[in-house]
């Protein structure tokens, strides 16, 4: 999976990339969007050309999700990642002599954003203003710092998670029908962690209903959601953060808002106010608010909007004949530089099992062909049901069958242990998804069923993107 610069709507506005000389190999610069009569521009003179007085600095291409360079230590890595923003005084107090190592390496690992000055006489770079983190640095800074940060006594912690749950099972607020089945919910994962071993480590426990992988996202969201079953009234996320973690500005990742949601058995938006998700998009449609216009024909790589803002305000149109929904986000990209597919249909990502999040896009676009590639494991059948339930079209799958399944090359884990782990859970996932499906996908759940076998969209690109256009023809 990959970071693309600027993700969001409001990012993309603005920016062009700008050549300014002396720029290190492997970066590039863009223009810092500015304002005027209510718009966010790209910074222009009066003869209409580019000239900017700040410009962003960033990795050329695209980097790894999250992968910090080997020569910045923990202690540097935690402090990097605990703030969103760092003005340049501050990092050069931090590193010293250090500093341009430091923040060259970080920049080429995807890490941030670096802002600076434009010397317009020379038409260089001038002085660093400071940085931000990536959007994807930003996104995982919450669980990796628990990662990094001092360990706890796992049977402590434990402790005090059984304790909130307590609290949660006790607590005097009004049981509505939805809150007696979260306390349930929350109460099986009470068995679950009163099963756990003394002087087991801090791992997600064998039987937990959740879809977790890490400790960090289920400890986040376990206490989330025990204090999300105390209050009256549907809590805001950031009140709800400052609850549950003593912090209102720590960032909700995706991967806290599914746990959460398979913890309170609601989606993330219902169960707290205000919430909204990104969906990414590329193809024939355009939303219109006012003088802003985001058109994800035009987009390149694609733009962003938010699921449930983008009908609060302005206007939707979509010429799409169908909507193609995509697992991941590199072969996401990888379709939506495809014209071929592009112009007929609309490319949809939401970040893995959050691609869900588009069957609202979808039911508000009805009439349209729906189809769905998703990886060809225990993990991609269960999105497409999941999918295929929250859609009111038929959804059909494209590039899911047997034949790539067994032809195509296996995810391999990094240990034994690691890849005896993942194909037990694709197993036995498999199995239970078995009885929902039907056709070909029934045939794809026995065989993982029986081999635990997986294979990704990324290795299969070769394969089936020069023929995706005439898969999607055949729908």
């Amino acid at each position: 999976m990959y970071e693309n610069y600027l993700p969001l709507l409001g990012g993309l506005a603005g920016r062009t990339p700008v050549e300014l000389n002396g720029m290190p190999h492997g970066m590039r610069a863009v223009t810092v969007p500015v304002r005027r009569k209510g718009e966010t521009r790209v910074p222009r003179d009066r003869k209409g050309r580019t000239q900017p007085t700040r410009v962003d600095v960033l990795a050329a291409e695209p980097t790894l999700l999250f992968s910090p360079p080997d020569s910045v230590s923990k202690q540097d890595l935690i402090w990097v990642l605990s703030r969103e923003t760092r003005r340049w005084s501050t990092v050069t107090g931090r590193f010293g002599q250090r500093t341009d190592v430091v923040v060259d390496q970080l920049i080429r690992a995807g890490g941030i954003v670096l802002r600076c000055e434009v010397d317009q006489d020379r038409i260089k770079l001038g002085q660093p203003e400071g940085w931000r983190l990536s959007h994807a640095w930003r996104e995982q800074a919450p669980d990796e710092l628990a990662e990094l940060r001092p360990r706890r006594d796992p049977d402590e912690v434990r402790a005090e998670l059984l304790s909130l749950l307590d609290e949660a099972r006790d607590h005097p607020a009004p049981m509505t029908k939805r809150r007696a089945r979260a306390r349930e919910r929350l109460m099986i994962e009470r068995a679950v962690l009163v099963r756990v071993p003394p002087g087991t480590g801090l791992v997600v426990p064998e039987g937990t209903a959740t879809t977790a992988k890490s400790w960090p996202t289920y400890e986040a969201a376990l206490r989330a959601a025990c204090k999300w079953l105390s209050f009256r009234h549907v809590p805001g996320a950031a009140e709800l953060a400052g609850r549950a973690w003593g912090d209102t500005h720590v960032t909700w990742s995706a991967a806290r808002m599914l746990v959460f949601s398979q913890l309170v058995g609601q989606r993330f938006e219902l169960a707290v106010d205000g919430a909204d998700v990104e969906i990414r998009l590329c193809g024939p449609l355009l939303w219109q608010h006012g003088n802003a216009i985001a058109d994800a024909a035009r987009a390149r790589p694609w733009i962003g909007l938010p699921r449930d803002g983008m009908w609060l305000v302005g206007r939707v149109e979509c010429s799409a004949d169908g909507i193609l929904v995509i697992e991941n986000a590199e072969t996401f990209k990888k379709v939506s530089a495809n014209d071929k597919i592009t112009r007929s249909w609309l490319c949809v990502w939401g970040k893995g099992k959050a691609v869900v999040n588009a069957a609202e896009l979808i039911n508000r676009l009805p009439g349209r062909k729906v189809a769905a590639w998703m990886d060809l494991d225990a993990s991609g059948l269960e999105i497409f049901t999941m999918l295929d339930k929250a859609v009111e079209e038929p959804v059909r799958p494209v590039a899911m069958t047997l034949e790539l399944l067994t032809a195509g090359q296996p995810r391999r884990r990094a240990g034994r242990e690691e890849q005896a782990k993942a194909e037990r859970y694709d197993r036995e996932l498999a199995a239970k998804l078995e009885p929902l499906l039907s056709g070909e996908l029934a045939e794809i759940a026995r065989h993982i069923k029986d081999t635990g076998r997986a294979v990704e969209q990324q290795v299969l690109h070769e394969r089936v993107l020069p023929i995706l256009p005439a898969l999607l023809d055949s729908i």
